[in-house]
C-alpha cells in the first residue's frame, strides 16, 4: 500500500510540474498565442493565388524571358512587326520601321479593312477581337499617296488551349468575310480576291467609295498562325475615278504573306 501511494504522489507531482510549465509558456492572457498571430503575414499579401489552394501566384506562372503571360503581357513585341522591305511601295517610299510607330490598342481591335468597309465588330463578337494584346502601326503619307498599316491581334497561346486556336481562326474568318462582303456594306464597292482558297494568306484589292465623294483603293493582306491574326492594309484616297499619285509596286502576294507571318511567329508563341 505504501508503495502504491508513493507512485501516486510521484505522478501528481509530475503533473503539477507539467501544468506549471504550460502556464509559463501560454499564460492566462494568451500572450504567447497573440504574439504568433501578429507575426504572421496578412492573408492579402501572403496567401497564394487561387484562394489558398496552394496554386502558384500569378507572377510565378509567367514564362521566363517572353514578356509575361502568353508572351504579350506588355504588348506586342517589337520583333513581331514585319520588315518594311516586305511592304508594297517600300521600294518607292522607304517606310519608317513599324515597331517605332506601333501603338497598343485597348478593347476590341478594329481592322482597317473592316473600318473602310463599314463592317464594325458586332457587339456579340467583341470578345474574339480583344485577345491578350493588340497594336497598330501606320507609316506613309496619306491622301492620294500610299499609307501602310499593320494590325496585330494576339489572342493567346493555343498550345495551352484548343479553344484559343478556334477563337483565332474565327476572328480571321470574320475579317476575311467582311472584306469579301464589302460591296454589301458599302454600295458601289468592288472586291477582287487574289489569293487561292487554300493559300496560307488572304490577299485582295478593293475600291471603296467614301461619304465625301472620294474613293479608297485598298490592297489588303491577312494571315493567321498560332494564336495571332495579322492584317496589312495599304491604301490611297483619291477623287472618284482618279488613280493614286504613285504607281503601285509590290512583291508577289505570297512574299508579303511570308513577310507578315515569319516575324510574328518568331516573336509570339503558338505557331507551327
Amino acid at each position: 500500500m505504501r508503495s502504491t501511494r508513493l507512485i501516486a504522489n510521484t505522478a501528481v507531482t509530475a503533473a503539477a510540474l507539467v501544468c506549471l510549465g504550460a502556464l509559463s509558456a501560454c499564460g492566462p492572457d494568451n500572450s504567447g498565442q497573440d504574439g504568433g498571430k501578429t507575426a504572421a503575414p496578412a492573408p492579402s499579401t501572403a496567401a497564394p493565388a487561387g484562394g489558398g489552394t496552394g496554386a502558384p501566384s500569378a507572377g510565378a506562372t509567367k514564362p521566363a524571358g517572353n514578356g509575361g503571360t502568353d508572351g504579350a503581357a506588355k504588348g506586342i513585341p517589337a520583333k513581331a512587326w514585319m520588315d518594311t522591305k516586305s511592304i508594297p511601295m517600300d521600294e518607292t517610299y522607304h517606310y519608317a520601321p513599324l515597331a517605332a510607330n506601333a501603338k497598343p490598342q485597348t478593347g476590341p481591335v478594329q481592322f482597317k479593312g473592316m473600318e473602310l468597309c463599314h463592317a464594325p465588330v458586332a457587339k456579340d463578337d467583341e470578345w474574339m477581337f480583344t485577345g491578350t494584346a493588340s497594336a497598330k502601326a501606320s507609316v506613309g503619307f496619306g491622301g492620294d499617296r500610299w499609307t501602310a498599316q499593320q494590325t496585330l491581334l494576339f489572342v493567346g497561346d493555343p498550345t495551352h488551349s484548343s479553344g484559343t486556336k478556334q477563337t483565332t481562326n474565327l476572328t480571321y474568318e470574320r475579317l476575311t468575310d467582311a472584306l469579301k462582303g464589302c460591296a454589301k456594306t458599302v454600295p458601289g464597292a468592288t472586291v477582287k480576291v487574289d489569293s487561292a482558297a487554300d493559300a496560307p494568306y488572304f490577299a485582295a484589292v478593293l475600291t471603296v467609295p467614301q461619304a465625301d465623294g472620294t474613293a479608297a483603293t485598298l490592297h489588303e493582306y491577312a494571315v493567321t498562325d498560332g494564336g495571332t491574326v495579322s492584317e496589312l492594309s495599304v491604301w490611297a484616297v483619291t477623287k472618284a475615278g482618279a488613280q493614286p499619285k504613285d504607281a503601285w509596286k509590290a512583291p508577289e502576294d505570297k512574299y508579303v504573306g511570308t513577310g507578315m507571318t515569319a516575324p510574328m511567329c518568331e516573336a509570339l508563341p503558338g505557331c507551327g
